[in-house]
């Protein structure tokens, strides 16, 4: 799944951890945080802690893969670069 804002980072937390039938209460208590935590991130909060967005989804059975993007491009575009 191409995640590409919080609220998605949120759907799929929120997925992994009731395929894994885990409570937010559960996932908490592994992560070391609070379930208002889960709670906040699985809404889509964007001002999550990194480290433990990561040490949430491992708990869940997910990793993060990073990939190039058509993005990359439109930057190469807006701030004029040249491949040669």
């Amino acid at each position: 799944m191409r995640v590409s804002n919080a609220a998605d980072v949120g759907a799929v937390l929120r997925d992994g951890r009731q395929r894994q039938g885990m409570t937010q209460a559960q996932l908490a208590e592994v992560v070391g945080t609070s379930r208002a935590w889960i709670v906040a991130v699985e809404a889509g909060s964007p001002n999550a802690r990194l480290d433990l967005v990561l040490r949430a989804l491992q708990w869940v059975d997910l990793a993060v893969d990073v990939a190039p993007d058509r993005a990359g491009a439109e930057l190469d575009r807006l701030l004029d670069r040249d491949d040669g």
